[in-house]
């Protein structure tokens, strides 16, 4: 089976790098330190242009909790809009366009927010659609995965409803079997995923996808 390893990037130069080391995929954003937010069209451009791997694109209006107002929404259906439309010539003039957008909404209760999740899928107009991280704040995981299931979501990034993968092993496998079972989302382990525990992650949770962050050695 093969595997993927999903690379959090900032830049352009960010993504070479994470592309000659062997990632398999980008997902860009800016501001990691807040836990990332929407890039710049000028920034999702020179990164298309730079590599040939597959580039996810962040849409988050802001910073802080996953409970957005309408006018939010609207902002961020405007941003998917205009990031589908994106495209860009990589160096051997092959045209490169966004490959799916991460996104994700829940209610004040917790559960998936599925009117907004909704709207956002409608304005993909057919792109993929990776739900991220808010899943690990959601109610109940199982339920929301089922909520997401129904919606169509291509996959989940996830450390299992824990602080780290390796705290959430249990619930990621679950998850595993629930998307092989249903066909449901494919689950994208993220939080902590490093060099020394990637083979543990693999053996306890069966999981095909990992996500990491470009990071030099000084964290930065």
């Amino acid at each position: 089976m093969p595997f993927y390893l999903e690379c959090c990037c900032q830049s352009a130069d960010d993504a070479r790098k994470a592309e000659a080391a062997g990632a398999s995929r980008i997902e860009l954003c800016e501001s990691l330190p807040l836990d990332g937010l929407t890039p710049s069209e000028a920034n999702i451009c020179a990164t298309l242009g730079a590599v040939r791997i597959p580039v996810n694109v962040l849409i988050r209006c802001r910073a802080g909790n996953f409970i957005y107002t309408d006018d939010e929404v609207e902002a961020m259906v405007r941003s998917i809009e205009r990031v589908r439309q994106l495209s860009t010539n990589t160096p051997d003039g092959c045209e490169h366009r966004v490959n799916a957008v991460v996104i994700g909404a829940l209610t004040s209760e917790g559960d998936v927010d599925c009117v907004a999740m909704t709207r956002f899928l409608a304005a993909t107009a057919g792109l993929p659609v990776t739900f991220h991280r808010a899943f690990d704040v959601c109610r109940d995981p199982l339920q929301a995965y089922d909520d997401l299931t129904q919606l169509g979501i291509s996959r989940i990034l996830t450390s299992g409803h824990a602080p780290s993968a390796m705290e959430g092993r249990e619930l990621l496998a679950q998850l595993v079997c629930r998307s092989e079972d249903t066909r449901g989302p494919a689950v994208l382990v993220g939080g902590g995923v490093r060099p020394h525990n990637i083979g543990e992650l693999i053996r306890s949770t069966a999981a095909a996808e990992f996500h990491s962050a470009c990071l030099d050695w000084s964290g930065s």
